[in-house]
């Protein structure tokens, strides 16, 4: 990648974070009021990303880590605003998008599927979901993670048994399975639940 390209997506990112509220899409996208079984990510990580970045407890953007090797984030990630996981923080997702979107976005969206993980002993399942319709109807034909390309499915997965792997420290993750747009969406209503009873 050139020194221009390079400055550019760099720009694009301190852009993203100076315009704040101004990225949130309007209503009709779907963002104050996403509609039944439907969710809004705010992005942390652009797909193609081998950076992780997430937000602290008072919105500020930092720079978590690098990842090891050539491993790249395969969709947009992020976590759920006002929802609760096993883990504690807000039930995290990919978003499958034709382009990738910047740090601090929200996008509304229609889970498929779910990848059931653990992570250092605790659950920490990733929803995996198309954009609503209203944002880009290219996706309403994918009902269930079984439409994705194969090939997709494969990488997201392999991706989540490499990226915290160390030499030093192996590896604390274990993977258990998928499940589908149903489980994915019963997660998503005990999630909220628990985001709600929340003091």
């Amino acid at each position: 990648m050139s020194r221009s390209m390079r400055a550019s997506r760099l720009l694009l990112g301190l852009l993203a974070m100076a315009a704040g509220p101004l990225l949130a899409a309007s209503p009709d996208r779907g963002i104050d009021d996403p509609g039944p079984d439907t969710a809004v990510l705010r992005v942390e990580i652009p797909a193609g990303s081998a950076v992780k970045y997430e937000f602290d407890s008072q919105g500020r953007l930092f720079v978590d880590r690098f990842l090891p090797g050539s491993e790249v984030y395969p969709a947009n990630y992020g976590g759920l605003p006002g929802t609760l996981a096993g883990d504690g923080d807000p039930l995290d997702a990919l978003v499958i998008t034709r382009q990738p979107l910047l740090p601090g976005v929200r996008i509304a969206f229609r889970p498929i599927g779910v990848l059931r993980m653990r992570d250092g002993g605790q659950h920490d399942d990733k929803l995996i979901g198309v954009p609503i319709s209203a944002v880009d109807a290219d996706y309403d034909l994918i009902q269930e993670l079984e439409q994705l390309p194969p090939a997709l499915r494969q990488r997201i997965e392999g991706f989540f048994s490499r990226y915290k792997h160390t030499r030093a420290e192996g590896n604390p993750v274990q993977l258990a399975g998928w499940g589908d747009a149903g489980q994915a969406r019963e997660l998503l209503r005990q999630a909220l639940a628990r985001g709600a009873a929340r003091p």
